[in-house]
């Protein structure tokens, strides 16, 4: 992955490799493999830096390449991006990663409820809304009786599906 800007054609490879990686492991995850243990996500912090660490890596063989190459321009605008990189692995350091070694999860979940302002949403928000619209009859010209019928057996329907009714039909 260091070396896919410096070789454009790893790239299409590498992600033709990695896409169908992640469909083959996402498929072994969720169906195949059953977890055994439960680390809490403590492996998380350590990849993360990890990744990081590859990303500075990677920036800093792309810098090297760009000197030798003697591309002024192209350093001027890629020299920021190592400091960012460790800026905000500083950050995460601070933020995330310190916290989550003295915070128990009950206490952290306490906080999360107190800071929590999300607006409150009806159920029905979130709705289909065809699955909130009540039926309708097309109007079409048909016996009276049979539209008779469809009427009684729509309002019939609407009836049982309501709220207010019993559910085992006991009155």
């Amino acid at each position: 992955r260091t070396y896919a800007c410096i070789t454009p054609i790893v790239l299409p490879v590498g992600a033709t490799y990695y896409f169908v990686a992640l469909l083959v492991y996402k498929k072994q995850a969720l169906y195949v493999y059953t977890p055994t243990y439960e680390s809490g996500g403590r492996m998380f912090p350590q990849a993360v830096s990890k990744t990081l660490f590859a990303l500075l890596t990677s920036q800093l063989t792309f810098i090297g390449y760009t000197l030798i190459r003697k591309g002024v321009f192209q350093i001027i605008l890629l020299a920021p991006l190592p400091f960012l990189t460790v800026y905000f692995t500083l950050f995460i350091q601070k933020r995330f990663v310190e916290p989550s070694k003295k915070l128990s999860l009950e206490r952290a979940v306490k906080i999360d409820a107190q800071i929590d302002q999300s607006p409150e949403f009806s159920h029905e928000a979130y709705q289909q809304p065809v699955l909130t619209e009540k039926a309708s009859v097309p109007v079409c010209e048909t016996d009276d009786y049979i539209l008779t019928e469809v009427l009684e057996n729509l309002e019939r329907l609407q009836n049982e599906s309501t709220p207010d009714s019993s559910v085992d039909g006991v009155m």
